[in-house]
């Protein structure tokens, strides 16, 4: 589904990421992880075609992202943001069936079909009571959702979300992962990048650890996501254990 070979990415002199390669599978569920500057942010772009790497390339079903215009990428890659906001009172409704715009022609606006998709998707999403309320006046999680529900508007095979747990409360982080983790049920792959290591051991079928802009090893989580190596990205000690369920927790050991 989704092929990067030999990524590299630099701001001005400085490379954020570094010869980077992987593989994602139709349906799986994603996870970059590492330390704040470790190139997560970076590789998304390059992957959502908002940045240019200088070497590399990236395929989304054979298909090379070098080759395709903006709407192509659009069609193929949708992007939830992990800061998003907006100056006018759009309605929720209306910011969900702005998914469509790939598919319009220009000028065009969405027609009434539209607007009963989108009922559709927040229905789906549990988010239905939200249709007519102000997009910049609902929580953040509830416009992470919203934005959820607009990229599966676009509907897209690839699904990229940049920390979407960020500033989201326990029980908000939880109800906003089980989502995504159902989305790639039903044969959506979705790629994020998280700063907790416990969440991407409950929800991601496969982890990418990144270091200052590199690959230390990436695969199924309970077998990549060794103390040893947690360690080796965070600089710090960390505790490994399993619990009943035979759920593993990451504890940092601290002086």
């Amino acid at each position: 589904m989704l092929q990067v070979k030999d990524l590299s990415f630099n701001y001005l002199r400085e490379k954020t990421i570094d010869k980077i390669s992987f593989r994602v599978k139709e349906g799986e569920f994603a996870c970059l992880l590492g330390p704040n500057g470790s190139g997560k942010t970076t590789t998304l772009k390059c992957i959502n075609g908002i940045l240019s790497p200088q070497k590399g390339d990236i395929l989304i079903d054979g298909q090379n992202l070098r080759k395709m215009n903006r709407r192509e990428i659009a069609r193929h890659i949708s992007m939830v943001p992990q800061e998003h906001t907006v100056v006018f009172a759009y309605k929720v409704i209306e910011v969900v069936a702005m998914g469509v715009t790939p598919y319009l022609f220009l000028g065009s606006m969405p027609g009434e079909e539209v607007y009963h998709k989108a009922e559709d998707i927040l229905e789906e999403l549990n988010i239905s009571h939200l249709a007519t309320s102000n997009y910049n006046e609902i929580s953040g999680g509830e416009r992470q959702l919203v934005l959820i529900a607009r990229a599966l508007m676009q509907n897209s095979k690839l699904l990229i979300l940049d920390e979407p747990t960020a500033h989201l409360d326990f029980k908000n982080t939880y109800h906003l992962l089980r989502i995504i983790k159902q989305l790639t049920e039903k044969d959506k792959t979705v790629i994020t990048a998280l700063h907790d290591p416990n969440l991407a051991l409950k929800f991601a079928d496969r982890v990418i650890m990144l270091k200052n802009g590199r690959i230390l090893t990436e695969g199924r989580p309970e077998t990549t996501m060794t103390a040893e190596n947690l360690r080796k990205i965070y600089d710090i000690n960390v505790i490994s254990r399993n619990i009943s369920g035979g759920v593993k927790l990451v504890i940092p050991e601290l002086d």
